[in-house]
């Protein structure tokens, strides 16, 4: 077998991280298979000590992975929108205790009059269906959101938590649009990714699209499977208007900002974020949250078994916490957010250190998986 192609750059505390890089790329694994494409970095102390990139960006293995290749993170894209909505939060735009129908009016019916902004970010809306929008109708513009305007909650907002898988990036840009008068998309690229240094976008242009690599999905990925039909879950439900040919390369899912799961990056960009949330809030000397929000946004607002997925779930206002299936190095206090197939991003805010992973071929995982967790124990093992 052809050996395959690594670059990037690694401290040498950290050489471990690197072995199980270049073995994940190398030798795959015998039940998830080989990794195509895939990124890795780690941050401490808001420096980056591993930076490293392999593989391709396609599925015939023709284009190698080049420092800026981006690609889809999945639900990864779900704590980024919920860090646009906390910059609005910080600087006053939204208040966290504020009824949500005071900025959207039309999000009042149904029991849903009463729901504050600190129960949708936290996943505890109950709207996790949108039930009135049509099959595949996801891309029309404004059949999900109508939708969702006029959903009843599963349960009296604010009483349960569970993890609103295909709702909650349009809950939120509904929200923060009209709150703000700019859609999700728009409010990270322009307060947090340009600013701040974070190549990652909800929504990409056409240079960006052009550095993206091909995604490709997994039949038997567990949550893959529920969206599309091939096993009976919720997430069919609750995924209804998403078209059950989209693929994750078409133009829409590229162009468009669906908030749930579009966003396009890699780890480098993640672990930025995430070491700039467990660093204070600074990165490069830039403020981008408060000390007081970021704690406020990172403490558990739920820990129960989610009824959409059937796993133990932790949660703060956006962020997943450290959980049985998603250990975030073993730390009860770190947080971040996984994506479908093992894009994942976390942040240590005691030991202000940042770790993000992400590929394009998509792994048939319910957890961190083969990959990801070697990487995070040799981080730990080497702190």
């Amino acid at each position: 077998m052809a050996e395959i192609p690594v670059s990037g750059t690694c401290d040498p505390k950290f050489a471990a991280v690197e072995a199980a890089f270049r073995r994940n790329m190398q030798d795959g694994d015998p039940v998830c298979g080989d990794e195509l494409g895939a990124c890795v970095s780690v941050v401490v102390e808001g420096e980056a000590v591993v930076d490293l990139w392999g593989g391709y960006r396609d599925a015939a293995r023709t284009q190698p992975w080049l420092p800026d290749t981006t690609t889809c993170m999945m639900s990864v894209t779900k704590a980024c929108s919920a860090v646009a909505l906390l910059t609005l939060i910080e600087r006053g735009t939204v208040a966290m205790e504020e009824k949500v129908s005071h900025y959207w009016p039309e999000f009042s019916g149904g029991g849903k009059e009463d729901m504050t902004v600190r129960t949708l970010i936290s996943h505890q809306s109950g709207v996790i269906y949108a039930d009135a929008a049509p099959a595949g109708s996801l891309w029309d513009g404004r059949s999900v959101e109508k939708a969702l305007e006029a959903a009843t909650p599963e349960w009296p907002p604010g009483t349960v938590g569970a993890y609103h898988s295909f709702t909650y990036g349009p809950l939120l840009n509904g929200l923060i649009r009209h709150a703000d008068g700019r859609d999700v998309g728009t409010v990270w690229r322009e307060d947090v990714a340009i600013p701040f240094g974070i190549d990652f976008q909800i929504g990409l242009n056409a240079e960006e699209a052009g550095r993206r690599a091909e995604f490709v999905e997994t039949p038997g990925t567990p949550s893959r499977d529920g969206i599309k039909g091939d096993a009976e879950s919720p997430l069919l439900r609750a995924w209804n208007p998403m078209p059950k040919t989209e693929d994750f390369n078409s133009s829409d899912w590229v162009h468009n900002q669906f908030a749930s799961a579009s966003g396009h990056g890699n780890a480098r960009a993640i672990a930025r974020l995430y070491g700039g949330l467990s660093n204070g809030g600074v990165i490069d000397g830039q403020r981008l949250l408060s000390e007081e929000l970021i704690a406020d946004a990172i403490r558990e607002h739920w820990d129960d078994l989610d009824r959409m997925t059937n796993r133990p779930f932790r949660f703060g206002c956006g962020f997943m916490l450290s959980c049985p299936p998603f250990p975030f190095g073993g730390h009860r206090d770190n947080f971040g957010h996984t994506g479908i197939g093992g894009a994942i991003g976390f942040g240590d805010p005691h030991r202000h250190l940042a770790f993000s992973y992400c590929g394009n071929r998509m792994t048939p995982i319910a957890d961190t998986g083969p990959f990801a967790g070697p990487m995070i124990e040799a981080v730990y093992a080497a702190l």
